[in-house]
């Protein structure tokens, strides 16, 4: 049975949701409201003004395999609203079990939110002490037709303070380019990836 984007981000009984809340904020002074101040299109690399800080590396070495996966006797699906989206607004993702049988994963927060660079994907988040940080992988049952929902506002402070528990920042800040959001928590399957532009 086929199903199309709007069925995969429909909200179904027994979702979880995963909404980032205003925190930390970003390693440099700047305001949300003036647009993205970062580099445009594709950076060399990622350089942060603050010399403490400690970006977050991948973990994970598969490439990434798309939006559909299947792994642990069913399939898993990652949809995004759109491939285009507007600094500042709402970005809403769903990963979901579409197969039949219950599966394990690793939480809602074992995720990378990356930007392409010439160095390749990097993820815009890291620590603003320089200590190294490890993002929570907490096993969880993933139930057929159960999700996990993100509604991440594009803005730094809200990266950065989606995962509880973890002193994270965004720097430098987000430019208008090419990014993409990476669900890394299955075990034993590649990780998926929605990529999508960013706009002013």
């Amino acid at each position: 049975m086929k199903r199309t984007r709007r069925d995969l981000l429909a909200t179904s009984a027994g979702t979880l949701t995963a909404a980032g809340s205003v925190g930390v904020a970003g390693c440099l002074d700047f305001a949300a409201g003036d647009g993205p101040q970062g580099p445009e299109g594709v950076p060399e690399t990622l350089t942060c003004e603050d010399d403490a800080f400690a970006r977050l590396t991948a973990p994970f070495d598969e490439p990434v395999e798309g939006t559909i996966v299947d792994a642990g006797g069913t399939r898993f699906e990652l949809a995004t609203e759109g491939n285009a989206e507007t600094y500042g607004q709402s970005m809403r993702l769903v990963f979901r079990n579409t197969g039949d049988e219950p599966a394990t994963v690793l939480g809602k927060h074992a995720y990378s939110f990356q930007r392409q660079t010439g160095e390749g994907w990097l993820d815009v988040r890291g620590s603003p002490t320089g200590e190294a940080v490890e993002l929570p992988r907490i096993e969880e049952t993933l139930d057929p037709s159960g999700a996990y929902i993100w509604s991440i506002d594009l803005e730094e402070a809200v990266i950065a303070s989606a995962v509880p528990d973890r002193e994270l920042a965004v720097c430098p800040p987000l430019g208008p380019g090419t990014y993409r959001f990476v669900y890394w928590g299955i075990p034993d399957a590649p990780p998926l990836g929605a990529e999508f532009e960013l706009v002013g």
